[in-house]
């Protein structure tokens, strides 16, 4: 019977070793959200936050593209990249002028601003290559 368990075990560790995280947050708090130093990933904090905070209805989701701009997926977002992302380069990307409220805009998303983690977070990821890859 112990035999079995440890088997089980080790079968379970394993298994679990091999697999790519392609699964998203499900945290419906947008404060929830904290962004790591490095190594940030599309799949674990962008697109959570996105989904709590930009693409709802009315906003920018895939019926709305308030903007022209559907943030419910990476694909949705990749169609914007050439004026919203520009890949290592955090100053002139239009996501950050939105996200910080630069040129008297409000801050995005409107009815709750992202932190300063948060932003700091899109930044880092932005640097990093704005990839829907995991680090």
């Amino acid at each position: 019977m112990r035999h079995a368990l440890v088997l089980t075990g080790a079968l379970m560790v394993l298994a679990s070793a091999g697999c790519e995280d392609t699964s998203t947050n499900s945290i419906s708090d947008i404060n929830a959200i904290v962004f790591p130093e490095k190594g940030v990933s599309y799949n674990r904090t962008i697109q959570p936050l996105l989904n709590i905070g930009c693409a709802t209805s009315g906003c920018h989701d895939v019926k709305t593209k308030s903007g022209n701009l559907d943030l419910s997926d990476y694909l949705g977002f990749r169609q914007r990249f050439y004026d919203v992302v520009i890949k290592g380069d955090t100053i002139n990307s239009r996501l950050i002028w939105s996200l910080e409220g630069r040129l008297n805009a409000v801050p995005m998303p409107p009815q709750k601003p992202l932190n300063a983690n948060q932003i700091r977070g899109f930044k880092q990821w932005i640097l990093e290559g704005a990839t829907d890859t995991i680090p």
